[in-house]
C-alpha cells in the first residue's frame, strides 16, 4: 500500500480499478506537508540549517521569495548518505525533483518548499543550504514618483 499511494504522490493521477477512469490529483510538489519555516536575518541572504532523517523519511522547508530573485539550495549528509532535494513553489511549479543542488531564478512571488528525503534505511544527519540573493535593479533604474490616489 506504502508503494501504492507513493506512486500516486510521484504521478499526480490516481486510476480507479480497471474501469480506465483516470482522476487528476493535486501536482505531487503542491502537497504540503507541515514545513519549518526559513527567514532570513536582516542583511543576509543565506541561511544554513542542520537536520537529521530518520530511514525512509523526509523533512520540509518553506521560504519566501519574489519572481526574478536567484537563489541556490543544497543539501549534503553527514554520514555519506544520499539524499535527495526537491524545490517546488506553493502553486506546485516544480524547480528540481532530485538530486542534491538547485541553482536558478525563481519564477515568481510566492512561497517555495525545499523537501529533503532520506530514502535509504539509515538514519542521517545533514545539512542544508539556502540563499537568496535580493533582486537587483539596473544601473539606468530611476524610481518614478507615485501619484497619491485621491477618491472624492
Amino acid at each position: 500500500m506504502k508503494a501504492i499511494l507513493k506512486n500516486v504522490l510521484m504521478t499526480g493521477v490516481l486510476a480507479i480499478g480497471g474501469l480506465g477512469i483516470v482522476l487528476p490529483t493535486k501536482p505531487a510538489a503542491a502537497i504540503v506537508l507541515p514545513a519549518q519555516r526559513i527567514q532570513f536575518s536582516a542583511g543576509s541572504d543565506t541561511k544554513s540549517l542542520r537536520g537529521y532523517l530518520q530511514s525512509e523519511s523526509l523533512n520540509s522547508y518553506v521560504f519566501k521569495a519574489l519572481a526574478g530573485q536567484q537563489g541556490s539550495v543544497s543539501v549534503s549528509s553527514l554520514n555519506g548518505q544520499r539524499l535527495t532535494l526537491s524545490v517546488f513553489g506553493v502553486d506546485g511549479t516544480r524547480l528540481t525533483t532530485s538530486g542534491q543542488t538547485w541553482i536558478g531564478q525563481l519564477p515568481a512571488s510566492e512561497d517555495y518548499f525545499i523537501r529533503v528525503t532520506n530514502e535509504s534505511r539509515v538514519p542521517t544527519p545533514y545539512t542544508l543550504n539556502l540563499t537568496i540573493f535580493p533582486l537587483r535593479r539596473s544601473p539606468h533604474y530611476i524610481p518614478q514618483p507615485r501619484t497619491p490616489f485621491v477618491n472624492f
